[in-house]
């Protein structure tokens, strides 16, 4: 079974939705004479024409051999750029208004990792009914927990022991959640139990490295994919230390070589790196210019491990800015060493191979969901065109914008 196997049947009820809705057989709407950017290949396809039928594409060709109706409705996109929907691979969402300028911004799609278990799962169903109200969701519900000091109103649930590891994975599955997110606090005999409760519901295991567990203990037991920079073993975060003596003296286990049997065991494991290195602008802006460079200095090792990176924000924490923390964060992974296309990836066609719905989203292709963004500029030229919004469809629907 796919990572997310439960999200695609739930990508393929809403499009099931859409066509009983009564979605017209003939084309909706056609982008013409657009720059698609594809994005498996870090390639620019010039003056095509998109066609969509419904919620999905139905032809992407040369221009001059697309013929269009004049009852379908057209954006044109000469001189333009057109790429797939954003995801926000790391967000606390539970509110409608946010979930609009997070569409507003070009993110058509975000994994909510906790919150407000009711609320969440009600706004993922709104979304699912009304895809132009905001960004299809996967949601975890709730995060569990190993310290008593949280309340359940914080998007987390405790799990002190094994048995309420179980029972905790146990009512999340039952309420319908996409995946498990792990938090920070849990005991070793809670976090390999939630694991086990995991596999046995199918639902994918993705968050923090607990204390007292290894990154690799953590991917070998079925984590897929590792929140934030906790990647890195904490007696290793002198790294991250802005000092040339602190970065020369890693204690033993943290130099670049053991770094990097660290990341090729995490590769082998199949775990997926989710750094929100733009959050720490907010939790830790004094020393954000060292954990900048630090991460630059580790994504060279990630490359050659062939980790794959999601770009995630954090979103729902004070002063994160919805939508344009995405940006910000793409920005950075290329001050960090990635290519402006690998940059792209990481909100693209990544998360959809990490959803398990590379053959539905993710791309600018025929047969695959009409989530695009329009831009006035390459993003391949420069990332920071990302910005440039012209245009957002969601769902075979054109936004007004």
């Amino acid at each position: 079974m796919t990572p997310m196997a439960l999200f695609r049947r739930a990508a393929n009820g809403l499009l099931m939705l859409g066509a009983a809705c009564g979605r017209p057989e003939s084309p909706s709407l056609a982008i013409t004479h657009v720059t698609v950017v594809d994005v498996a290949h870090d390639a620019l396809l010039h003056d095509r024409t998109i066609v969509i039928q419904g919620p999905r594409i139905a032809r992407v060709d040369t221009s001059p051999r697309v013929p269009v109706s004049r009852s379908t409705e057209t954006l044109d996109g000469t001189g333009r750029f057109v790429i797939p929907g954003l995801w926000d691979m790391h967000v606390h969402l539970s509110d409608s208004a946010t979930a609009a300028q997070l569409l507003h911004r070009g993110i058509t799609g975000a994994r909510v990792m906790s919150g407000p278990l009711d609320v969440t799962l009600a706004l993922r169903e709104q979304l699912r009914r009304n895809p132009t109200l905001g960004p299809r969701l996967v949601v975890a519900g709730l995060a569990l927990h190993g310290h008593a000091s949280f309340a359940a109103d914080t998007g987390l649930a405790l799990a002190l022991s094994a048995h309420d590891g179980r029972r905790a994975v146990d009512s999340l599955a039952r309420r319908g959640v996409d995946f498990i997110k792990v938090h920070e606090g849990l005991s070793r005999e809670s976090w390999f139990a939630i694991a086990r409760a995991a596999r046995i519901h199918h639902l994918p295991l993705t968050g923090h490295v607990a204390t007292g567990l290894t990154p690799e203990e953590v991917s070998d037991s079925g984590l897929t994919s590792i929140e934030h920079l906790e990647f890195i073993p904490d007696r290793c975060l002198v790294i991250f230390d802005s000092t040339t003596r602190a970065r020369h003296s890693a204690p033993a286990g943290c130099r670049p070589a053991d770094l990097q049997l660290l990341l090729d065991h995490l590769h082998r494991s199949g775990v997926w790196l989710d750094p929100t290195i733009s959050s720490f602008r907010i939790f830790a802006p004094h020393q954000f210019a060292s954990i900048l460079a630090g991460f630059a200095d580790l994504a060279e090792e990630i490359r050659a491990a062939g980790l794959p990176v999601m770009a995630g924000t954090d979103l729902g924490s004070a002063g994160i800015i919805p939508g344009e923390s995405l940006h910000d964060e793409l920005a950075l992974l290329v001050t960090a060493g990635y290519t402006p296309a690998a940059a792209l990836r990481a909100a693209t066609l990544n998360p959809a191979i990490y959803l398990g719905a590379q053959d539905s989203l993710g791309r600018v292709s025929a047969g695959y969901v009409a989530d695009l963004v329009v831009l006035d500029a390459d993003p391949l030229t420069d990332i920071r065109n990302t910005r440039r919004i012209v245009a957002v469809v969601r769902a075979g629907v054109e936004l007004a914008h």
